[in-house]
């Protein structure tokens, strides 16, 4: 059954997730087309035994990389802007120090396991030369506290309600540097290790840059730099008690959740070869580009989500809810329609080698995407609800459904058989995650605009091109052919169902438009003070 539909002219706070949905798409679009560059780059410039292991090493990277973060994301999402919305700016500024240190502890300790048992993982991903397999894998051990810490640093800028640091540092400058550090690597050496420190030396100059844009920004609050002293009940160890209780399950869901996107990768090497894995790679860095589109709707939702739960405003949460999900749908269905329609295309841009089972793995993975990213951010409300315990169960039944069906599947079938495997973990994850957040908070992703957007990317990037390859082949000229007119339909089609989506939100980007116009009865202002918030509180009640 269809959730309240958005207000139609979408409100200022609807405005607002605009303007921060618009940089963070920026970002995602950058840091998605420097992600395909990365692979393709990769895949052209060495050979698919040292791609595959490099692939494997560097999702082990990322998978520790989660594990010290320990979930302070979500964590910092949810304090800092609570504190700030309750008028606490002491507790939001001291919220952040109980998150970094145990993070810095944590990822030094990951580092130096990972440099110890460099020799014993590169023996088990079936890497051609060791040594330099495990001097790639050490050249990662060695940035990964950095990475650790700027990841945490960035997820509080976002708490202070800031988008732009995440944008320009982790989006846009991180993955520029790794493009252009890959190909100067390559031009100068053959030695794989220097591969690995060309992709993980720019997390360095993005942790500083990181440190100090959120000093800047913590400082810079009205209010921030006080220094009376906080309530007894508001203290460090208060503080760090009920930001633990919360993150500590979120902990072991991210390393669940890191692990799910990664662990297939490892597990390909480990039971085919590196050869496959550099395949099932490039094959499926296309959901890369889906998880960025809907990270950057989630960057801008959860503050918003966490400030209006706090204010027990459950009407305004349903709508923001409903109103990311259509915006979410409207931009990921025509990038997974178009993969699904267009594999040959996609796969064999990768090279010839990488053609034949990369196609149906595309095929497969590109069905599962569609459902979920067509049910909106599940997790996130679940988050800041304040239901980590079940973000956690969630993520390790997924986790469990894809490893096993991993090990089951993957000597058989091959890579088929991990897309496979991910794509039925990705349908459990998803499903319970809707459940839940129907049952127990009563809300729903659906809306008379989700169902337009749906349809649309259907009729436009499934329908049209896929008529089109039938008649003319799948050649490059074909899948154009198809995908234009069907662009240019698609966004005739959003224009029309403007206001069912709340686009006209995005109306503040234009000059003389920040403020936006007055929304409805029951749109939600912006909570800039403690004495505001009230008042809407009261008044919404």
């Amino acid at each position: 059954m269809a959730g309240p539909d958005p207000a139609p002219s979408g409100g200022p706070n609807l405005n607002r997730l605009a303007r921060g949905g618009a940089l963070n798409l920026v970002g995602a679009a950058v840091a998605g087309v420097q992600g395909l560059a990365l692979v393709f780059l990769i895949a052209h410039l060495y050979s698919q035994r040292v791609a595959g292991t490099f692939f494997a090493a560097t999702s082990i990277f990322i998978i520790l990389q989660a594990v010290s973060g320990l979930g302070t994301d979500a964590g910092l999402l949810r304090w800092v802007p609570r504190h700030l919305a309750l008028g606490d700016r002491i507790a939001a500024l001291r919220t952040v120090p109980v998150a970094l240190f145990p993070v810095a502890a944590t990822a030094v300790t990951a580092a130096l396991v990972l440099a110890l048992a460099a020799p014993w993982i590169t023996g088990h991903i079936g890497a051609d030369d060791p040594d330099q397999a495990v001097g790639m894998v050490r050249a990662l051990a060695l940035f990964l506290p950095l990475a650790g810490v700027h990841d945490a640093l960035l997820a509080a800028t976002r708490g202070y309600g800031s988008m732009r640091p995440t944008v320009l540092v982790d989006k846009i400058l991180r993955q520029t540097l790794q493009v252009a550090g890959v190909i100067v690597a390559a031009v100068l050496t053959d030695d794989a290790t220097w591969l690995a420190l060309a992709w993980a030396a720019p997390y360095l100059p993005c942790f500083l840059i990181a440190a100090l844009w959120y000093l800047k920004i913590s400082r810079g609050r009205p209010g921030a730099e006080q220094t009376a002293a906080p309530s007894p009940n508001r203290g460090w160890r208060p503080l760090a008690d009920e930001f633990w209780r919360f993150t500590a399950p979120r902990a072991f869901a991210q390393i669940c959740q890191t692990a799910f996107q990664r662990a297939d990768i490892v597990l390909v090497a480990a039971l085919s070869s590196p050869r496959e894995a550099a395949v099932y790679t490039a094959a499926t860095r296309f959901i890369v580009i889906s998880q960025l589109v809907t990270q950057a709707v989630q960057n801008v939702m959860q503050p918003a989500v966490s400030r209006l739960m706090a204010l027990s405003d459950r009407v305004g949460a349903q709508r923001v809810f409903a109103v990311c999900a259509s915006w979410n749908l409207t931009l990921a269905w025509p990038v997974h329609l178009s993969i699904a329609v267009g594999a040959p295309v996609y796969v064999a841009s990768f090279g010839d080698a990488y053609r034949g089972t990369g196609e149906t793995v595309t095929v497969i993975l590109a069905m599962a995407m569609l459902v979920a990213t067509a049910t909106g951010a599940r997790d996130v409300m679940l988050l800041m609800a304040g239901r980590s315990g079940l973000s956690l169960v969630n993520q390790s039944t997924a986790l469990g459904v894809n490893l096993v069906l991993n090990v089951l599947l993957i000597p058989p079938f091959g890579i088929a058989g991990a897309a496979m495997a991910r794509a039925c973990a990705l349908l459990v994850r998803t499903l319970l995650a809707l459940v839940q957040v129907r049952r127990i908070l009563g809300m729903s992703p659906a809306s008379t605009g989700l169902f337009w957007a749906g349809g649309a990317a259907l009729l436009s990037f499934g329908a049209v091109p896929l008529t089109v390859r039938l008649a003319a082949g799948t050649s490059p000229a074909a899948l154009a052919s198809g995908l234009v007119p069907g662009a240019i339909l698609y966004f005739v089609l959003l224009w029309v169902g403007r206001e069912r989506l709340s686009l006209t939100a995005f109306a503040s980007l234009l000059p003389g438009r920040r403020g936006g116009a007055p929304g409805p009865a029951g749109a939600i202002p912006p909570v800039t003070d403690i004495t505001s918030a009230r008042s809407v509180h009261a008044h919404g009640n």
